[in-house]
């Protein structure tokens, strides 16, 4: 794969990135920047499973909630 053209502005903050990092080239800041993106993205689509897992779930707590209710006894004591 050949260059990726960028601007100066990217160009500086990729250096400085660099030299915070201790990185010996910017194509090592490219790369663990593309992984660290990757790991969020995969991490977002895992929350978003749950999220909507839970939900499915909490649904199907009410809807037997409601089923059972009109069985259930008051105790007095």
């Amino acid at each position: 794969m050949g260059a990726i053209a960028v601007s100066k502005e990217d160009e500086g903050q990729i250096g400085e990135l660099m030299r915070e990092l201790g990185m010996k080239s910017k194509s090592q800041v490219v790369r663990v920047a593309l992984r660290t993106l990757k790991e969020r993205l995969e991490q977002e689509k895992l929350r978003a499973q749950i999220r909507e897992s839970v939900q499915r779930c909490a649904e199907a707590d009410r809807r037997e909630n409601r089923l059972l209710a009109p069985g259930g006894v008051p105790r007095y004591e």
